[in-house]
Formats: C-alpha cells, sequence, structure tokens
C-alpha cells in the first residue's frame, strides 16, 4: 500500500498491483483509500465486515468510489471506469464480481509525502477516456479529487458515487447535513427535531443492514457534520450537486453515498472533489 502522513492522519491507499487481490470489479482500483489512522487515537475508517481482513472485494472497506454503470458490452466486454475490462463471467471465488480481463495501468507520481497522484487510460468500442485520481492530506483535511476526459467519439455518461464507511456513534445520532431532508418509512433509520439522521436500535442490522434514500438532496452540494466516535466530529464538503444520495448501514459501519451524474461530450473534461475533515 501507498502512504500519505503528517503529524495528525496517516492515510493507506491500496497499490493497483500489489494490492491487486483487494480490489475486486466494483471501486475505482486508483487512489483507493482503504484506512485513515489518527496518529493517537487509531483506525478512523469501517467496512461492512470490518474488522475481518481481508474483506470481501466487493463489499471492501475505508473511503472507495465508483462508477456504477459499466459501458458496453462489445464483444462481450465491459468497461468498468477506473477498474477494468471485465468479461460476461463472473468470478466464481467473489460475490457480484466480474473475471478480470484487462486492469487499469496506473501511472503513479508521489508529488510529496502528503499527496498522490495515478492516471490511466482506458477504450472500448467508441468509448475512450483518461481518469485522474488526486489525493491530498492537508493538517486534518483529505481531499479526494477525480478527473475524466474523453477522448473518444462517443458521450460518456458518468454516475459516479462515494461510499466511505463509517464506524457508528455509541449514541446511534449519526448526524445532520446543510438541508432539510426526509426519509421514506424504514425500519432502520429515523430522522429526529434536530434534523439529524439517527439510528433505530432495535432493528435487525445483521450484515445486509438497512439502505434508504435521502430525500432533499437532489442539485445541492453536500456539507455534512457526522458525529465520529473516535474524532467527535467528521465534516465532508463537496464541490458538485448531487443527484442523490441514499445512507446504507448494519452492524459494523454505516455509510452516505453522494453521487454526481454527468454526460460528458467528446473532446470535454470534469473534475470534482470532496475534502473529508477528521
Amino acid at each position: 500500500m501507498y502512504n500519505l502522513q503528517n503529524e495528525h492522519l496517516s492515510v493507506q491507499v491500496l497499490d493497483p498491483v500489489a494490492d491487486a487481490d483487494r480490489l475486486g470489479t466494483r471501486y475505482v482500483s486508483g487512489g483507493y483509500v482503504y484506512q485513515v489512522t489518527d496518529n493517537e487515537q487509531g483506525d478512523l475508517l469501517a467496512g461492512p465486515v470490518f474488522p475481518t481482513d481481508p474483506p470481501p472485494v466487493f463489499h471492501g472497506q475505508g473511503m472507495p468510489e465508483a462508477f456504477r454503470e459499466s459501458l458496453g458490452p462489445v464483444d462481450g466486454r465491459q468497461l468498468v471506469i477506473g477498474n477494468s475490462i471485465i468479461e460476461e463471467e463472473r468470478d466464481p471465488g467473489q460475490m457480484n464480481t466480474w473475471r478480470v480481463h484487462e486492469r487499469c495501468d496506473w501511472e503513479v507520481d508521489r508529488e510529496t509525502p502528503s499527496q498522490l497522484r495515478m492516471q490511466t487510460r482506458q477504450s472500448l468500442g467508441d468509448w475512450s477516456l483518461q481518469l485522474e485520481r488526486r489525493l491530498v492530506l492537508n493538517e486534518r483535511g483529505l481531499l479526494t479529487e477525480t478527473r475524466v476526459t474523453n477522448d473518444g467519439c462517443a458521450p460518456l455518461p458518468l454516475v459516479w458515487y462515494a461510499h466511505p464507511f463509517l464506524p457508528w456513534p455509541q449514541d446511534g445520532i449519526c448526524g445532520s447535513f446543510s438541508f432539510a431532508m426526509t426519509l421514506p418509512d424504514n425500519p432502520g433509520f429515523a430522522v429526529d427535531g434536530e434534523n439529524q439522521i439517527v439510528r433505530i436500535a432495535d432493528h435487525d442490522w445483521g450484515e445486509k443492514g438497512q439502505f434508504v434514500q435521502i430525500e432533499g438532496c437532489a442539485g445541492k452540494e453536500l456539507r455534512a457534520r457526522y458525529h465520529h466516535p473516535v474524532t467527535g466530529n467528521l465534516l465532508v464538503i463537496s464541490d458538485f450537486k448531487m443527484s442523490q444520495m441514499p445512507i446504507w448501514g448494519n452492524d459494523c459501519t454505516v455509510s452516505f453515498e453522494p453521487f454526481m451524474e454527468h454526460d460528458l461530450a467528446p473532446a470535454t473534461t470534469v473534475s470534482w472533489s470532496l475534502v473529508y475533515s477528521f
């Protein structure tokens, strides 16, 4: 793994080659943050089966990001942006994972001990793209930035989301967002009188857990305050407007998932980022 560090935090990032057995076919393999560790208080991130190591690759852990929609098929193959070209056959050894035809080849630039940049190219049929991932650790903040250039002849339908896996707060009060929100009826999550999402304690969380869409977020930038059990607060800020944001949790973790959707025309570039302040 690669490691970004300063006097406050250490950030473990998967090496797309050396850690290929942890990748699967779901998440972007470049700039995949696997853990953030407070130098005095310990690990700050979790996962669906955390602390089991290694976790199933479909679940992963840490702060993965993904493009939900693959491109194709072309000649029986599909392009998973930032991950690989996959075959039609499933991987019999992993859940919800496909056989890999060709993984992304990432060019890695260690700019400073606290910065990491990874770049790759992918193409399939009329689709061709350049993808850049950049991570910057500054004091207690971590910037995670994505840049996509469409250098093919077909539009690129981008449906991207972040999936930060967080440890549950001890009192079950997860936190709040900068917009008024509601939740559809569900047995796992509720909104309290202070517009905070709370965990319903007597729900059967198990491994499957609870998934629900947060209503009221479409068209808004993300401003989140999460009640972190180790650091007290985690602030998350986006520079993009969300298309949707579900929240999911099980007995090991909880995660809110901001989505960004964009149809990228040929010969154009788009970039977006999140900042996590621990």
